[in-house]
């Protein structure tokens, strides 16, 4: 993740009046390694690992992403790198995946100009409803449909009508959680 310090503190600014430059500038870092330290090179991207104020300041930076997946009147939550977008449709609602594609696209494409990248791999669908309705969806390029195992998610009790779409992101593919 690349976080760039210009775009950071026109977000800091813009969003919350905070004037950060301080913060960011002459900042500098070097590598020590068996006794030896290379020399110091300043810090252009990226926020304070350790800090306080680095989750916070991530979650600034990450802000504009809301208005996108809004804009598609797509329910969601964040949490420090993580974003995970719901979405319920009745079963002849088939035209809410497309939008979920469109979305997920506008996100991908609004996080490659923010020098951040959707890692492919790691993100996944789950649907939720009648096997009638799931077992006919094509599966996407750019989705990974879980066979039984899943990232961040407990289900206790599933009614046969409930029916939703899931996208979230999943961890090494390892093996299961």
């Amino acid at each position: 993740v690349i976080i760039d310090h210009d775009i950071l503190i026109d977000r800091l600014q813009n969003y919350t009046g905070i004037q950060g430059q301080a913060y960011m500038s002459d900042r500098y870092h070097f590598v020590y390694l068996n006794g030896e330290s290379s020399h110091l090179s300043p810090v252009e991207y990226g926020v304070p690992q350790g800090s306080v104020l680095g989750p916070l300041l991530f979650s600034i930076y990450m802000l504009p992403l809301g208005n996108i997946i809004r804009k598609y009147g797509i329910s969601f939550h964040c949490y420090a790198d993580d974003t995970q977008l719901y979405i319920s449709t009745r079963p002849d609602e088939t035209s809410k995946l497309s939008k979920l594609t469109e979305c997920v696209k506008n996100v991908k494409d609004w996080m490659t100009n923010n020098f951040l990248l959707l890692n492919s791999d790691k993100t996944e669908i789950l649907l939720i409803g009648p096997k009638n309705i799931t077992q006919n969806l094509v599966d996407y390029n750019w989705l990974y449909f879980p066979q039984n195992n899943l990232y961040n998610l407990s289900l206790w009790h599933l009614s046969p009508w409930a029916t939703g779409v899931f996208v979230f992101p999943h961890p090494a593919r390892s093996g299961p959680l």
